[in-house]
């Protein structure tokens, strides 16, 4: 996996991209880290270039939307795979916030 990271006027931008290459979660990891060191507290990440994500991914950005929610913020997930469009079984919320689009994304 690859991210991109953008900080924007009012959020920061995180773009999830496949790799060629094993990276594994690393860079995730480290551009949610990144995230939480920006003085804006919204965090959106651009799902649309990914088929589907990993049950450690959505884990890593549970995570960082617990942690950016107890900052007072929140993180977006966009364009979500359809796996996540799927019904999910009972339990927790998963935490981050969910927006059909980039556009979409600052109405949440």
């Amino acid at each position: 996996m690859r991210v991109y990271q953008e900080v924007l006027p009012n959020s920061c931008l995180l773009i999830l991209t496949d790799s060629d290459g094993w990276a594994g979660l690393a860079p995730l990891a480290r551009a949610l880290r990144w995230a939480m060191r920006q003085p804006q507290r919204r965090v959106w990440v651009d799902c649309s270039s990914l088929a589907d994500l990993s049950a450690h991914a959505l884990f890593l950005l549970r995570q960082g939307a617990d942690r950016l929610r107890q900052r007072g913020g929140c993180l977006v997930l966009c364009h979500p795979p359809p796996s996540l469009s799927e019904p999910r079984a009972e339990g927790p919320p998963p935490g981050y916030q969910v927006a059909a689009s980039l556009l979409d994304a600052d109405q949440v």
